[in-house]
Order: C-alpha cells, then structure tokens, then sequence
C-alpha cells in the first residue's frame, strides 16, 4: 500500500458549528463568532492554525459535512450534489471555557463564497468545521511576517502567540488607515503598516519592496512567514530564498488568492500556491 493509500487515522471530525454573533472588524473584515455543542474537544488532540470550513449549498440551513470513518480513519462524503464548499481559514481565537471560536472573514465582493455566507450571516446560522491543523512558522531568534489583509488574521493570531522576548518585522498591506486593526506585539516585533490607496489588491508593489528594503539581522537563525496575493507571495518568497539565502525549512509562503482569478477558480485549481 503506498502511503497515498494509507489510511490515516486519528484525523479531526468535521462539526456543525453555529453562529453566535458578527463583529465589523473594518470596512471589509467581519468576525464570526462561532460556538455549539460539537466546539467540544476542538483543540484536545488537534493542533495548528488552519481550519476548513463547510459552507451550505443555496436551499441548505446546514451544510452536509463528511462523516469520519473511524473503523478505516477516512471520510465519507455526501453526493456531489448536496456537498458542501469547502475553504480555508485561520483560527483568530479560540475560547474554551466559554466555547467560542472566532473566523475572520475579508469581503471579496460578490463572488466569493466563503465571504458571501459571511457578508449575511447571523446568529443560528450553521457553518460546518473541520481541524484545526496545517503549519506555522517555527520558532527562532528574529520573525518576518508579511501579507495582504486576507493574511492579517492569520499574522494577529501568530504575533499574539509568540513569546513577550520575540524579536522582528511584521509588514501588513491594506486599502487605507480605516482596515488597520490593533494587535499586541512583543516591544521588539516592529509592526508596519503599508497603504496601497487607489491600487487594486495585488498589483501593488510595497510588500515587496519594503521587504526588499529590510535591513534583516545577518547572522541570525529567521523565520519568515508570507501569505497573500500569489504572484506578491511566489515574488517574496523568490527573494528570500535567492537574494537572502533562506532556506525551505526557514520560509513558509502561502498564495491565499490570485489576482484576476475568482476564489472559487483558484481554489480549485491550486487550493494554495504553498511550500
């Protein structure tokens, strides 16, 4: 059997998650707050930033979620059908004690899914769940963190997690000082804002360039964490693997969207451009 074929055990079950309320984090980032009885256990075996969530098909009050198989370790999966979009997402903040976990949605207009379903959203509507899981960036002794807005919830949670002692740069591009949000950050992080104005999301070049302006510690073990816009990610990514001579075991870049592709197309053609 190849390890393609291999079952995998102990994987995360997929659960029907309520709404409890919305939070309009900016002119274009809403929070869903999310809780039910299926939140139970949500982090006690299952680690990492990452969380695929179920979105109902129109005419659904709850999406159809895969049922885990836990005799073989795989999921069965509705018909084609009734089954449910399935996208990707970080875990802001997850609460035990009062079972809440928080989704941070960006508004990408009429067509994405995902943040459609977000854009309406009200308390008692269900959203399927499944994780958490994926990697973050490793510890180390200086931090980059760079992206676009569609990555600043994953760069809160990230920052917000690291020890009080870390050390680094965080660049975050977004429309104006209205889509600015605050975040705690250890006295030796440096947070950036970058504000591309009338440029559209994806064409502007100040992510890489202030990277590429950044006077980085030489000598220090870093840890570089990039996600965004594709061709803004595969671009910083290239520069610090040539230009700066990190090493795969020390980037870990992330194509969220692609610029003139709708979400959907990209999701299925690529599912993220990633190392």
């Amino acid at each position: 059997m190849s390890t393609a074929d291999r079952p995998r055990r102990n994987r995360p079950p997929a659960r029907d998650l309520q709404v409890l309320r919305t939070t309009e984090l900016s002119p274009s980032m809403r929070r869903v707050t999310l809780g039910g009885e299926q939140l139970a256990g949500f982090r006690d075996e299952h680690t990492g930033p990452n969380i695929k969530v179920f979105v109902p098909r129109q005419g659904q009050r709850k999406p159809v979620l895969p049922v885990l198989d836990h005799d073989t370790g795989r999921y069965v999966w509705p018909d084609l059908h009734e089954r449910p979009t399935m996208r990707t997402y970080t875990v802001r903040r997850y609460d035990a004690e009062r079972g809440e976990l928080d989704v941070d949605f960006v508004m990408h207009g009429e067509h994405g899914v995902a943040s459609s379903w977000a854009r309406d959203a009200r308390p008692g509507d269900h959203l399927g769940v499944m994780g958490p899981g994926g990697r973050t960036l490793r510890a180390a002794d200086w931090y980059l963190l760079v992206g676009d807005e569609t990555a600043l919830p994953a760069i809160s949670a990230i920052v917000e997690d690291l020890p009080p002692t870390a050390r680094g740069q965080v660049f975050v591009e977004v429309t104006d000082e209205a889509e600015q949000q605050h975040v705690e950050c250890p006295p030796d992080l440096r947070w950036t804002w970058l504000h591309r104005r009338d440029t559209p999301a994806g064409l502007s070049p100040g992510l890489i360039e202030a990277v590429r302006d950044l006077d980085m510690p030489s000598g220090a073990d870093i840890s570089a964490w990039v996600a965004g816009e594709s061709g803004v990610v595969r671009g910083i990514r290239r520069h610090l693997r040539q230009d700066r001579g990190l090493d795969a075991r020390s980037t870990l870049a992330i194509g969220y969207w692609k610029q003139g592709m709708a979400e959907t197309e990209y999701h299925d053609k690529y599912n993220h451009d990633r190392d």
